[in-house]
């Protein structure tokens, strides 16, 4: 057995550990914990071969998982500078990463690459929030709980979304999926930008705005993959995961539209702790796993295909 795959199977056990010894309530903390932590340890690795990276970058991603294992270790503590140096080597990783990604030379830089490109670099955001959070920092006075939902953000909306989004671009160029890329581009930084402003108490229509804007990108995703879903000669284990991913990020962002909107029509909006149990929920293992999985088992018999042939 490999170091990878050692680790791998290290990174899945202690996510199962952390849901053993985390309060498994839905509405509490914990809960944001656990889906947070599902993407470094399974969405992020899931995602390796969908998006190409130079040789530098793949040997910093495969050493990435012993960070998040140690990422995922600093949960069992409270937060404190001391705690905050088990979450610097995924800082340090995600910094090298996006680094990397935005040195890289590229031919042509259209919506498609762009959008991968944002699914490499928004993790290092969400990084630097998470270590802020287990180092018991509050920037610009926000709450711990705000910190920590900032850096699942990051991890989720600014990683899964632009993936799919940009290999829906790449895979079938069109209006529709370059809108998508460009909506859920702006619309990442203009949330995380709004809730700053709400926090402030000034510009209350970023918000607002920016979580419209997500949507409408979003919702652009959840009909390219039910599109994909439908196409003729796909294995219908594809067509199911596709599927269900689209189906569940409509449900989802219809949820996260009703929140950003909560100014405007506030029996439209769900509580804070019901937003991350469902609409993270949703995000996470509807949409984020799904899509994922869907995606590299198509890549995946393409692959043995060819193989095959030759």
């Amino acid at each position: 057995m490999n170091l990878e795959l050692s680790l791998k199977i290290l990174g899945a056990a202690l996510w199962l550990v952390l849901v053993a010894c985390l309060q498994l309530d839905l509405e509490s903390e914990s809960w944001i914990v656990l889906l947070l932590m599902f993407s470094p340890l399974f969405l992020i690795p899931l995602s390796r071969r969908l998006i190409e990276s130079p040789t530098d970058a793949r040997r910093l991603e495969k050493s990435s998982m012993a960070a998040a294992i140690l990422l995922g270790l600093s949960f069992c503590w409270m937060p404190a500078p001391s705690t905050a140096v088990l979450a610097l080597p995924w800082l340090i990783i995600r910094l090298l990463l996006a680094w990397q990604a935005l040195s890289q030379e590229r031919p042509e830089l259209g919506l498609a690459q762009i959008s991968l490109l944002a699914a490499r670099c928004f993790p290092a955001i969400g990084a630097l929030w998470l270590f802020a959070n287990r180092a018991n920092w509050t920037p610009l006075g926000f709450d711990p709980l705000i910190v920590l939902l900032t850096g699942a953000h990051f991890h989720h909306a600014g990683f899964t979304l632009p993936l799919i989004a940009g290999m829906h671009a790449q895979r079938c160029p069109s209006c529709w999926t370059r809108f998508s890329c460009l909506a859920i581009l702006i619309g990442v930084p203009i949330v995380a930008m709004g809730i700053t402003c709400t926090h402030f108490g000034i510009l209350a229509f970023v918000e607002p705005f920016g979580v419209t804007l997500l949507v409408l990108g979003a919702m652009g995703v959840a009909c390219s993959q039910w599109r994909l879903s439908l196409q003729v000669g796909l294995h219908w284990s594809h067509r199911f995961l596709h599927a269900i991913s689209g189906l569940a990020l409509i449900g989802s962002m219809t949820l996260a539209l009703g929140f950003g909107l909560r100014h405007l029509w506030p029996w439209a909006a769900l509580s804070m702790p019901q937003m991350w149990t469902l609409h993270g929920s949703l995000n996470v293992f509807g949409f984020g796993l799904c899509s994922l999985l869907g995606w590299r088992l198509m890549e995946h018999r393409r692959t043995w295909s060819q193989s095959e042939v030759s």
